[in-house]
């Protein structure tokens, strides 16, 4: 199982919405207190926190061996991530990815996301940076030259930035389709999350990995059965449903 998050932020740190801020997907945010109740809850119901490394090597193998395994991620790279979440996974030895946009996003203020030293930071706790792509588009919109520049340039920036190999991606808001697949094959990426939930994960998923998004309390008829291994099977028709929509979204050259 792959958890998806975005912000992890008090509410009362939270700005107001104005046209600055209403493209930072604040409606995504968790707060610290709830983040870290969720993370131990989902540890005490018999999930394994793993690196991205741990996760994705482990996706050739029986569901069986891995359906108990969990790894945490974050899309977009926000500063609270740093200032919130990190201190919560240093605390709990909790292994996390952060899938970062390694250039401008439009609308959105610098001084919202994690600097250079952050990630550097990060990385240096043993924690996983990721690809987000360079600007944050719809990647199934994208002509072949710029989803190429989109792809492999992310990599290629933080690989500038932190010295070592970026060999994750996550597609961003979930859009992507067979050519973005292809496309992020080429740039260099060894597995790719999607936003897809209720899927059971395997080698066949490794270019739209699907991740799940629970609420704050994990009180839900959604959550339990998510959180159920056998459930998970049983509905997994809803992932390969939604799967076989995205994959047929014409690309735009």
């Amino acid at each position: 199982m792959i958890l998806m998050y975005h912000h992890v932020c008090p509410l009362p740190r939270i700005p107001p919405v104005n046209q600055q801020t209403r493209l930072e997907g604040w409606q995504f945010n968790i707060e610290p207190p709830s983040f870290e109740r969720q993370l131990l809850e989902i540890a005490e119901r018999g999930f394994r926190y793993v690196s991205f490394d741990e996760y994705q090597a482990e996706l050739g193998k029986s569901w069986r061996n891995s359906g108990n395994l969990a790894t945490v991620t974050f899309d977009d790279g926000w500063r609270d991530n740093f200032d919130y979440a990190f201190p919560i996974l240093q605390a709990h030895a909790i292994p996390a990815t952060f899938f970062i946009v390694s250039g401008e996003m439009d609308g959105v203020a610098r001084d919202r996301r994690m600097t250079h030293d952050q990630l550097c930071r990060l990385n240096a706790a043993g924690l996983t940076i990721g690809a987000h792509t360079r600007t944050h588009p719809n990647l199934a919109l994208l002509s072949s030259a710029s989803l190429a520049d989109e792809l492999r340039g992310s990599k290629e920036d933080l690989e500038a930035i932190l010295g070592l190999a970026v060999n994750y991606l996550a597609y961003p808001g979930g859009r992507f389709n067979g050519h973005v697949v292809t496309a992020a094959q080429q740039a260099g990426f060894t597995a790719a999350c999607s936003a897809i939930g209720w899927g059971q994960n395997s080698e066949a998923s490794r270019y739209w990995l699907y991740r799940d998004v629970f609420s704050d309390r994990l009180g839900s008829v959604s959550d339990r059965l998510r959180l159920n291994a056998w459930s998970r099977r049983m509905f997994r028709w809803k992932a390969s449903r939604r799967l076989g929509r995205m994959l047929r979204v014409r690309t735009h050259e």
